[in-house]
């Protein structure tokens, strides 16, 4: 059977510990977390295909979601950080940069947002995750006072285009300026640089993620002037 197939099947089934013997057994040397966080990322896909076929239920999907959540934790704690001690690819003494992940009004994101910010801590970035109830004149307030370097979120729903528009108009009122990062499965599908300022990174996969971090990491220019915080 396909791996994704078959650990799609044990996320159904809610089984924690032969989906993580199952993702181990597949993790080498040199694997990265890009790779593991896309197989997972293609497993829950493959979930969601199977519901749309009606051969999974919603609960079938809501426990899948589970345990690919504890997968997702047991490969960053167990795995990555017991091969970075300091799992940071800037030097100790260097500020940190940050970024704040947000969830959508009326889009729940929170696996992506658990890989993103994983990634993002990977290479020695604080990050930060807000949920989809808390409202815009909220998380303004708490990126003023915050400052990160980057405020990321996703979209994968077609009809939140408008929502998307008001968020980047509203980021735009910050008083500094930081990097804005649009994610999500319509930007793979749909041309949305269109909507986009001229701040904005439009991130279509988590390979294009990681290859976006390792060259901002290597320039000091990477965040508008975010990184003037007191």
């Amino acid at each position: 059977m396909n791996p994704v197939k078959e650990l799609s099947q044990l996320f159904i089934d809610g089984e924690h510990s032969l989906s993580w013997n199952y993702l181990n057994s597949m993790i080498e040397a040199d694997t990265t977390s890009t790779e593991v966080y896309g197989f997972l990322s293609d497993t829950m896909d493959n979930v969601g295909e199977l519901w749309e076929m009606n051969r999974a239920t919603v609960a079938d999907e809501y426990v899948a979601a589970a345990v690919c959540k504890s997968m997702i934790s047991s490969y960053y704690y167990l795995k990555v950080e017991q091969l970075h001690k300091e799992p940071n690819i800037l030097s100790p003494a260097t500020m940190k940069p940050r970024v704040m992940l947000l969830s959508m009004r009326n889009e729940e994101h929170t696996i992506g947002m658990m890989m993103t910010s994983f990634l993002f801590k990977e290479y020695g970035w604080e990050a930060s995750c807000i949920e989809s109830n808390v409202s815009m004149n909220n998380i303004c307030q708490y990126a003023e006072k915050w400052k990160p370097d980057v405020i990321a979120f996703s979209t994968s729903v077609l009809c939140n285009i408008p929502t998307v528009i008001q968020y980047m108009d509203d980021l735009q009122k910050l008083n500094y300026s930081p990097t804005i990062m649009l994610g999500g499965k319509l930007t793979s599908d749909f041309d949305l640089d269109y909507y986009c300022p001229p701040n904005t990174v439009v991130i279509q996969n988590i390979d294009q993620l990681g290859s976006w971090i390792e060259k901002s990491n290597s320039r000091n220019d990477r965040h508008g002037n975010a990184i003037n915080r007191k």
